[in-house]
């Protein structure tokens, strides 16, 4: 009696969080990764010495002041001060990870700055941090960086100096940044273009540059080449960090542009951040006087994409000055681009009025999707994140472009699901996954009537949403108006086998049946469902999912949902085909 009870406890806790596409998925996380998934670790060089540290600033000045020309060019009362900080943060676990995702305003970097890059890999760890912590990150803010307000509630620096630990590793004085804009996103305009403000004083650009290079070179940083091309430079030979970002699709048989994707630029303690066009064209939001380092952080504010437990996916480019243009393809980082593109679709393009998949703010987290190199069964599954873990494992390794982005939507789906019908889904997990894949239960294979209907209505959603998304983007926003998704589709390599009768019938293609305008079996053959019906939005699907904890039930809330709509009288017929 005790087990019994024991088991039905944990399934009430799993029911409320746990949703899979998979029986064989874990709940938790495993350490052990392979060699190949876990990627090349970053290596740290030397360390440097930091020329933009406010004693290193001051030595130059006091060189500068020595020579008779560059004591000119600066104001006599002019001191240097503490314009930035350059601070590490330690986060503990992963809910103080989440609070350092959670502030947008600050550029975060998970090496520090001040050290050579002598291996650039695709993920850096420090050695000293436990196993199960997360490895800190390092950025420089402003002394007089703005608090923003929202509602009466703190956002911006403030809530991540106050919760997370950190340490000031340096005071800086940086006074050549080049930035677009200001901290309040008001446009940098100045009178005269050859001054600049410095801590309430104005100084000449050319002694501010003056300035710099001095700082670079008594610190062993000022790179030869540039200091022989320094004397042919002007103040408009500054550059900004520019370039393409494409990645391969093999449907289309050519390079797309990743939209969305964050391209920053960073020289020292500063970093310019440009974001990539649906044409795949970035510009960076300031300029440069010498050369940066390129990099793509495969996240937005919303989610982001894992190579490793705790460790976003990243792509580390040249160090160089001018453009960077960059085409992925067949290798690790165009699945990370391809997955990037199919949830950044799902946050922030037209997804047709749905549902969005659970955001992120200050008491949550962004959603977490590891792009696992294997080929098997993707799932989503809330409760990775007890164990810090990923809500989404993606496992279409060496699946075509549009299968990766569809397998991506079709996770993502199950998170929004979540979203809309609450404890109905909790209700539906319970029934699908928790109790049949429970020891001494039904077979996790092959659920008994309530499993199977409860499973057949969540991968019946998450398939309907892979579909009319995965069409809108090649059909509208890549303009190829033939082009067909189809998992409900049988496949011309599958020898005229029912797709829609495999997995005992729980991949179906009941909803886009109900929105679609033809019937399957008339233009395809027996061998397909009968589909007399149509007139349904995806969003009046969607909204049937409110009280459905059952594939009978589902059948009676959308026709609730459009009561007028006169193929009604197929719905039934519609559902009976599984």
């Amino acid at each position: 009696m005790k087990q019994q009870f024991k088991r039905i406890a944990l399934g009430l806790f799993l029911s409320t969080v746990v949703s899979s596409c998979s029986e064989n998925e874990p709940n938790s996380t495993n350490s052990t990764v392979v060699a190949e998934e876990k990627g090349l670790a970053t290596q740290l060089g030397e360390k440097l010495e930091n020329p933009y540290s406010v004693a290193n600033m001051k030595k130059a000045l006091a060189n500068l002041r020595k020579s008779k020309s560059a004591a000119k060019m600066a104001a006599d009362d002019f001191e240097i001060t503490t314009t930035h900080l350059y601070l590490k943060f330690t986060p503990k676990n992963e809910q103080e990870l989440d609070v350092l995702e959670s502030d947008s305003t600050i550029v975060f970097y998970d090496h520090p700055l001040d050290y050579e890059i002598a291996v650039s890999g695709d993920y850096y760890r420090d050695p000293n941090i436990p196993e199960d912590q997360p490895t800190p990150l390092y950025c420089a803010v402003k002394v007089d960086a703005p608090v923003v307000q929202n509602n009466g509630k703190i956002k911006g620096n403030a809530k991540v100096m106050e919760t997370v630990e950190k340490t000031t590793l340096e005071e800086l004085f940086i006074p050549d940044e080049d930035f677009d804009t200001d901290e309040n996103g008001t446009t940098n305009k100045t009178v005269n273009p050859a001054m600049r403000k410095i801590n309430g004083k104005m100084l000449s650009v050319s002694f501010i540059d003056a300035l710099v290079e001095e700082a670079l070179r008594i610190t062993n940083n000022l790179n030869n080449s540039n200091a022989q091309n320094k004397t042919l430079k002007t103040a408009s030979s500054k550059w900004r960090p520019a370039g393409r970002i494409r990645v391969w699709d093999d449907y289309l048989q050519d390079y797309i542009g990743v939209e969305g994707a964050e391209v920053r630029a960073r020289r020292w303690f500063t970093t310019h951040r440009g974001w990539v066009g649906a044409d795949g064209y970035y510009s960076c939001d300031g300029r440069f006087e010498r050369d940066a380092n390129y990099s793509i952080d495969w996240d937005r504010y919303e989610f982001a994409i894992q190579d490793h437990w705790l460790n976003g996916a990243t792509f580390n480019g040249p160090k160089k000055e001018g453009n960077w243009d960059l085409n992925l393809k067949d290798d690790k980082q165009a699945y990370y681009a391809t997955i990037f593109s199919g949830a950044y679709f799902y946050y922030y393009k037209d997804r047709m009025e749905l549902t969005s998949p659970p955001t992120n703010s200050f008491f949550k987290r962004k959603l977490r999707i590891k792009a696992r190199l294997e080929n098997s069964k993707s799932s989503y599954v809330k409760a990775r994140r007890i164990w810090f873990g990923a809500d989404i494992s993606l496992q279409a390794w060496g699946d075509r472009s549009d299968l990766v982005f569809g397998t991506t939507i079709h996770e993502l789906a199950h998170a929004a699901h979540r979203e809309v019908a609450g404890g109905a889904y909790n209700n539906l997990v319970w029934k699908a996954y928790s109790s049949p894949c429970a020891p001494s239960a039904e077979s996790c294979d092959h659920p008994g009537p309530t499993g199977a209907s409860a499973r057949r209505v969540m991968e019946t959603w998450a398939t309907t949403v892979e579909i009319v998304l995965t069409n809108l983007r090649y059909k509208k926003y890549l303009g190829y108006s033939n082009f067909e998704y189809g998992l409900w589709r049988v496949p011309s390599f599958n020898n005229n086998q029912n797709v829609f009768i495999t997995e005992e019938n729980f991949y179906t293609s009941a909803g886009y049946d109900l929105i679609d305008s033809f019937n399957q079996r008339d233009v395809y053959g027996s061998f397909h469902p009968q589909d007399r019906v149509s007139g349904y939005t995806i969003k009046q699907v969607e909204n049937s999912l409110k009280n459905t904890n059952s594939w009978s039930e589902w059948k009676e809330n959308v026709k609730r949902e459009n009561p007028n709509n006169p193929t009604n009288q197929y719905i039934d017929e519609l559902f009976n085909n599984w």
